[in-house]
């Protein structure tokens, strides 16, 4: 019964509220998907000197997470280890009624905006009726390019050349471009689900729990952009002089 304790830890659905016989899950360094491409042009002219321009472009999986309760839900002793149920409708719901703030909150409102954060959820959507897997919520590729600028500068010293070399690198250059362009997203929270403290049950037996809520709204998108340094354009100057 997906309202009864048998909510899995760490587990898929064979091994389910047994931690220490866990199932076959997604590594954390997973690697995901990854290509990528590269393309450089060098021009010589003469005997002054030289340019080369380079673009190097990847798209790549950032990282995996699990759909996990907050709060120790099959009473194992472990917050953060137990795999959501995923259900198949929200008639095998069973949100807890509570009041906070003065404000009561429904199980029915809450039902029906958890059946839309998993609509809107592509894992989600795709596995209802089943525990979530560990490790396969899989964050969206993030596409960047690099472009280089190379400058060589030639002169003979005793009948050798020698070069002075001025480099510029444009890390994420598509974001200077366009500001959306080369930006990550995460996940707003791994942990959508509330384990009532103690994981009471109802009067039927079975578990409760509540559905979360960010900046006092409901939970109703699964991914945010990130704002990190590797987010942005950067720019960075280098010179090299090489004898022969």
């Amino acid at each position: 019964d997906p309202g009864s304790i048998a909510f899995g830890s760490w587990n898929n659905n064979q091994h389910a509220g047994d931690p220490n016989n866990p199932g076959v899950g997604f590594s954390a360094n997973s690697p995901g998907h990854r290509v990528f491409a590269m393309v450089s042009y060098r021009k010589e002219y003469f005997n002054f000197g030289a340019t080369t321009l380079s673009l190097f472009w990847e798209g790549r999986t950032i990282g995996n997470a699990s759909y996990t309760f907050s709060g120790d839900i099959n009473g194992d002793g472990g917050t953060s280890n137990d795999l959501i149920y995923i259900h198949r409708n929200k008639t095998e719901m069973n949100f807890q009624t509570y009041t906070s703030g003065g404000k009561t909150f429904t199980g029915a409102e809450q039902a029906d905006a958890w059946d839309k954060y998993i609509k809107q959820d592509p894992y989600l959507s795709e596995n209802r009726g089943k525990y979530a897997e560990r490790g396969a919520i899989f964050l969206p590729m993030v596409f960047r390019m690099d472009f280089s600028i190379v400058q060589e500068f030639f002169t003979n010293i005793f009948d050798k050349r020698n070069t002075l070399q001025l480099r510029a690198d444009i890390i994420n250059f598509g974001n200077l471009l366009n500001s959306d362009w080369g930006v990550s997203q995460r996940l707003v929270n791994a942990q959508p689900l509330l384990a009532v403290s103690g994981a009471p049950a109802d009067a039927a037996g079975k578990v409760q729990y509540r559905l979360r809520q960010v900046n006092g709204q409901w939970m109703n998108k699964s991914y945010e952009q990130t704002a990190f340094e590797s987010d942005v354009w950067r720019i960075q100057f280098s010179i090299r002089y090489i004898f022969n």
